[in-house]
């Protein structure tokens, strides 16, 4: 049974699904969809920072390889453990998966000329040159295919490229009786794929942030502080509520403060006889007063609504203290008794 890997992108929802597909060799047409897995952005990001970290794995698979070419008759090579290995010790990785694939397709295709040579008797003669040669193709197919899968634009905007050409995947269509669905074809090492992901990284304008709740990284804007999971977004909703009650009764401690002391001095205007002997006069300070208690609560509404510290409340309430006892002792001093 001949498979491919198969992709769709969900760009709403920030997902990825990924499948295999059954090739009928004879017609070259797609069959069934098997193993469909769905994989959020953020769980492919960091399954491609353990692949790009932990490179251990890919020395004893080369090394396995190089071994295998010196041998005369045809082996398979078991990745089976080798993967097992790897899951075991970093978790599932698809692109540990997708470039182990890769690189058995290519070594079985490469290896070919010596397990059935055009040329027996040449073959036998120049056996090692042969080997060397098979042996160079593929360590630079693991290189550059490694290089590649390991590229740092992919999940930040700020980082860029060399240009590289993948040949380009056929449009499947997986349908039923009821629905259908759009996928496309991915080389095995999911290059296609991550560039897909890397455009929509780039015009996002997203990077790698770490979540200030769980501590797990995600892709985001800067600003951003909490991933996508659906407990860290409760998490950080209880934490803002929290902040907005401490932080409203710090605002409301400075208001109170500020309106009594504006009270306190409009009862200095009413005992010196303002209000009662100085009407127009004292009208101007109650309208003054008052644009300036609005002013107090636009700009307490403003900072709890962006969750600012109070200093700049204070800052104003000081500011409009000031002027307040002016104004007062002022009025004071020309129509009453001083404060």
């Amino acid at each position: 049974m001949v498979t491919t890997t198969i992709y769709r992108i969900n760009e709403t929802d920030r997902t990825i699904n990924i499948a295999q597909s059954v090739i009928d060799t004879e017609e070259s047409i797609h069959g069934a969809v098997l193993n469909t897995r769905t994989y959020t952005f953020d769980e492919l990001m960091n399954q491609h920072k353990v692949f790009c970290e932990h490179t251990e794995p890919y020395d004893a698979f080369r090394d396995r390889l190089n071994s295998a070419l010196r041998i005369d008759r045809s082996i398979d090579i078991s990745t089976d453990d080798m993967i097992a290995r790897f899951i075991a010790e970093y978790g599932e990785n698809i692109f540990f998966r997708g470039y182990v694939s890769s690189v058995i397709k290519f070594y079985n295709k490469e290896r070919y000329v010596l397990l059935k040579p055009n040329d027996v008797v040449i073959a036998k003669l120049n056996r090692r040159k042969i080997q060397d040669e098979v042996s160079r193709k593929l360590i630079e197919f693991m290189d550059t295919q490694f290089a590649l899968i390991c590229g740092n634009a992919y999940f930040s905007h700020k980082a860029t490229m060399e240009h590289f050409m993948i040949q380009p995947g056929r449009m499947i269509v997986a349908a039923d009786d009821y629905t259908f669905n759009v996928f496309r074809e991915s080389d095995n090492c999911l290059l296609t794929v991550l560039a897909e992901i890397g455009q929509l990284v780039h015009y996002n304008k997203w990077t790698v942030c770490e979540c200030g709740f769980c501590h797990k990284l995600f892709l985001g804007t800067e600003e951003e502080v909490c991933c996508h999971s659906a407990e860290c977004i409760e998490a950080q909703k209880q934490q803002k509520e929290a902040i907005y009650k401490e932080n409203t009764k710090a605002y409301s401690a400075v208001k109170r403060d500020y309106d009594a002391y504006v009270r306190r001095y409009k009862k200095v205007l009413v005992e010196a006889g303002i209000e009662k002997y100085h009407t127009a006069e004292f009208d101007d300070f109650m309208q003054a007063k008052q644009e300036r208690m609005e002013d107090m609560d636009k700009l307490k509404k403003r900072l709890i609504r962006n969750d600012l510290p109070t200093k700049e409340l204070e800052d104003l309430s000081a500011k409009y203290k000031a002027e307040i006892k002016a104004m007062v002792e002022e009025l004071v001093e020309k129509f009453g008794k001083r404060v």
